[in-house]
């Protein structure tokens, strides 16, 4: 599930997309609460080698409401996890994607970073952190690194 976003940052254009609410593979996702730590972010992120096309972020109800409809997966996994859903059965994956989308709804902005490599995963978790990022983790292909507690 990449972080839904009405707008996207560099170009303040909106992001249509229709894959945007997908697994986030290979993605550093953190929460940040202040549009003064958003921009701060983005600025050092970009400082520090990562390009525009490589960060996301999202805010607010609507899209909270494109996460919340979205499993971020396709398929037969799609359907699980929607039957996983409707019996109240819940993992990891979906219990930080309802953290992210009340997150969207308290106004606080789930921002999405690309790193591939474990060099950029640090360095991602690096700037972050250096800007008040809470709600840490690295989205790998079948598994979830809580870098920070996802508690706040």
């Amino acid at each position: 599930m990449t972080v839904p976003s009405n707008e996207h940052h560099a170009a303040g254009q909106a992001d249509t997309s229709a894959d945007r609410t997908r697994y986030p593979e290979n993605h550093v996702v953190a929460v940040l609460d202040t549009n003064a730590q958003l921009t701060n972010a983005i600025v050092a992120l970009t400082s520090g080698g990562f390009m525009d096309s490589e960060i996301q972020y999202g805010t607010g109800a609507m899209a909270a409401d494109e996460l919340g409809a979205s499993t971020g997966r396709t398929g037969l996994a799609a359907l699980l996890i929607r039957l996983a859903e409707h019996i109240g059965v819940a993992d990891e994956e979906m219990e930080m994607k309802h953290r992210y989308e009340q997150a969207m709804r308290d106004d606080k902005f789930v921002f999405s970073v690309a790193a591939p490599t474990e060099e950029r995963k640090q360095r991602a978790t690096e700037i972050l952190r250096a800007q008040g990022a809470h709600a840490i983790a690295y989205y790998g292909k079948r598994t979830i690194e809580f870098i920070t507690s996802p508690n706040k």
